[in-house]
């Protein structure tokens, strides 16, 4: 459930070679009275050649010499292209991110679900949450949950289903719901000690109750800690990955997932801009997937 008086953050923190010969000296023979050995041509050239040779002129030689260099290097260039176009990765097209992403939201979307609180009086409010287990346990932000005394989960496909509050953890901003439901899709669970800056992220939820819904942006920082107010109480919450896929109130307790689909972070605050407070753009947190596991594991006795 998101409570702008609890939804708040401060940053803490590749021819042949040319032969040459050199040319020999031309005589013009003369015609002796009589001649007592006779006159050796240069091999291959017919006997009583006359005609002088020519010399190569310089302008040839350079033109030959350049033509040379740009084979040899012109061949290796070709060669070294293609061996680097065959082992080095090609930069992904605009349309196979994009249908990575959609691939992506339709495998999550069924573990994604909305989560209705109300109770005591007329008090109510919207969050989000993931399937954990086959069983029914879902995860969520304490938040969403807390100072609630009735709770309901709203399927991707449509069902409601009555909720039991597990355990509730507002220090880490973590609760756990049971349900009872058939035909079940748990989330998979990433490591989020290998997330990366840079990398893809998708935020899904119910942002302003509209159930369903992503928004898409990278993971931006790692380690940080933001501050919460629960119940007049602060809680540095440390540890959590900075995104800019926006988060906003009714998104807390969903979740945050890499481009396999799967879960890296639930998101739990949007930052707010401390000399305005407005809500930051492009800087929410979510709580990393290896914190919100050890939590889980304690309030469910292993169970989820």
């Amino acid at each position: 459930m998101e409570d702008k008086t609890k939804d708040s953050a401060t940053l803490a923190s590749a021819a042949r070679p040319i032969e040459t010969t050199s040319a020999s000296t031309d005589t013009t023979p003369t015609t002796p009275t009589m001649p007592t050995t006779p006159t050796m041509a240069p091999r291959g050239t017919p006997p009583q050649q006359t005609a002088r040779r020519r010399r190569l002129h310089p302008l040839w030689l350079a033109i030959g010499a350049a033509a040379l260099f740009g084979l040899i290097f012109g061949v290796g260039n070709v060669v070294q292209g293609a061996g680097a176009s065959a082992t080095a990765p090609s930069a992904p097209s605009g349309e196979s991110i994009e249908q990575t992403t959609i691939n992506t939201i339709q495998k999550v979307d069924p573990s994604v679900v909305q989560i209705q609180a109300r109770g005591p009086g007329p008090r109510g409010g919207v969050g989000s949450g993931e399937i954990l287990t086959t069983s029914g346990y879902i995860v969520t932000n304490s938040h969403v949950v807390h100072g609630f005394t009735s709770y309901t989960v709203l399927l991707a496909n449509g069902q409601q289903v009555p909720a039991t509050l597990v355990g509730d953890v507002p220090s880490q901003d973590l609760a756990v719901l049971k349900i009872s439901a058939s035909n079940l899709t748990p989330i998979a669970i990433g490591d989020s000690s290998q997330t990366q800056v840079g990398e893809y992220a998708i935020a899904m939820g119910s942002p302003l109750g509209l159930e369903q819904s992503a928004t898409t942006g990278i993971i931006s920082a790692l380690n940080r800690e933001a501050t919460e107010v629960v119940d007049g109480n602060k809680h540095t919450l440390k540890g959590m990955i900075q995104t800019s896929a926006p988060i906003n109130p009714g998104n807390s307790g969903g979740a945050l997932v890499n481009l396999k689909g799967e879960l890296i972070g639930i998101p739990t605050l949007a930052a707010v801009d401390p000399s305005t407070g407005v809500a930051a753009n492009g800087i929410g947190y979510a709580i990393s997937s290896s914190t919100m596991e050890t939590i889980v594991h304690q309030l469910s006795n292993g169970a989820a």
